[in-house]
């Protein structure tokens, strides 16, 4: 009893020493949450039906068909990306998730300077800083896949580098210029399943460091009704010489026919340790109105340059050449988008031209497998007609046929057109 009398004296302690925990739990949970505010989770998938020509056939809309199938369901993309910012800094990491497996899309952190808020840091694996199709999002883009000849020049768009940006704020007066500019490995990084899977990802074989940068510029009207951009995109590296067999001139032999010729190793003896050229110029414009009809979207990009790869592929290589002969090639390629919004409805067309040219010096018959040629000499164009349905924020629907036409060659097995059109339907979930 004694006990129950002192109760109320002791009480007040308690009650007290109970609000200082609740208030310094609740301060740290108010100081928790506060740090997660700054976490932004975001993703997509892709699941699709596609259907190709023939059995087996190679393209560049998801990877090659396997040898017995002309049709499949596959998740080509699986995404989460997970960006944390804080006042002048971020980190981003992006995977990927498909019945082929999961792979690090990006990792990276910017850096921002607290003065001019104008210049960034990017460290890590990211998107290079080269060509508007490489930038635009899997997520925004109105065709299924990338161009061919960005596949092949830069497979799957992310290298592991570290760039610079300048891009002025809102109240300068150069609002909407914005330069990239940086290093990478130039290795790009390896997606299972797709047709640019070309060794180990962004493990650097050799001390090669390429330089890529770009430039563009956009600008809208007042009443955001017209909005234009224009780049320019520089691609400036190389591969490897692991001996003294460069193949880089055509000559003509004693029929007439152009065939490869070896530089000449007598006055050039020490290839071996240099560097191959892989050197890419690009250009790109968009355009946009909104009128009655909608918005009506045009797009353009040109590329040319050299690409240094081997007898039997045209495609920039993750690793150490397997055959260390190079071969280099002059190429041009483009693609052209026309895209019209249909009034302020969920519909939306597209039609898409596209070419890759990887030796611009050989055309048709010229080019034969008796001569000591290669499907890789042989030039591609495809149209693309496509149907959109924006369902709601979440999903979109997609119904895209892709026409791919090869040149007639004497090359065994391309002396017509390859039978590898290819349907695609996809439905899209983002959030």
């Amino acid at each position: 009893m004694k006990s129950i009398k002192f109760l109320p004296f002791f009480l007040p302690f308690f009650f007290i020493n109970l609000k200082s925990q609740t208030d310094s739990l609740v301060k740290e949970l108010l100081k928790e949450s506060e740090r997660w505010k700054n976490l932004k989770i975001t993703g997509w998938i892709q699941p699709q039906l596609q259907f190709t020509d023939s059995s087996g056939a190679k393209n560049f809309d998801g990877g090659d068909f396997l040898p017995n199938s002309d049709k499949r369901f596959i998740i080509r993309r699986g995404r989460v990306k997970f960006t944390y910012s804080a006042k002048n800094s971020q980190y981003v990491m992006q995977l990927n998730a498909t019945e082929r497996g999961v792979n690090l899309v990006e990792a990276y952190l910017k850096v921002t300077d607290p003065l001019t808020k104008s210049f960034i840091l990017t460290a890590g694996t990211m998107n290079r800083p080269y060509s508007f199709e490489i930038q635009q999002s899997s997520a925004d883009r109105e065709t299924p896949e990338r161009s061919r000849y960005l596949q092949i020049i830069t497979p799957n768009e992310r290298d592991l580098g570290m760039m610079l940006t300048y891009q002025p704020v809102a109240a300068s007066r150069l609002y909407g210029l914005k330069i990239d500019a940086g290093l990478f490995n130039g290795t790009g990084i390896a997606v299972p399943g797709t047709t640019s899977l070309n060794g180990a990802g962004v493990v650097d074989p050799d001390y090669i460091k390429d330089f890529i940068s770009r430039i563009h510029f956009d600008k809208a009207s007042k009443n955001n009704k017209i909005k234009f951009g224009i780049g320019s995109s520089l691609y400036y590296g190389g591969v490897l010489f692991q001996n003294n067999h460069w193949y880089n001139e055509l000559k003509k032999d004693t029929s007439g026919n152009f065939v490869w010729t070896m530089q000449d190793t007598v006055s050039n003896p020490n290839m071996k340790g240099r560097i191959a050229p892989r050197r890419y110029y690009a250009g790109d414009v968009q355009f946009s109105i909104k009128s009655g009809i909608g918005v009506t979207t045009i797009r353009a990009e040109y590329a040319q340059g050299q690409q240094s790869s081997t007898k039997d592929e045209n495609k920039s290589w993750a690793t150490l050449l397997a055959t260390p002969d190079v071969y280099t090639r002059n190429f041009n390629a483009g693609c052209a988008y026309f895209i019209q919004r249909i009034g302020n409805s969920k519909h939306e067309l597209v039609c898409k031209y596209e070419w890759y040219d990887p030796n611009t010096e050989l055309k048709g018959n010229q080019i034969a497998s008796s001569l000591g040629f290669t499907k890789a000499e042989i030039k591609y164009n495809a149209t693309g007609l496509g149907y959109n349905y924006y369902y709601d924020e979440h999903v979109k629907f997609m119904f895209y046929y892709n026409i791919v036409k090869n040149e007639a060659t004497r090359v065994v097995g391309y002396t017509k057109d390859v039978r590898d059109n290819v349907f695609t339907m996809r439905v899209q979930y983002r959030f």
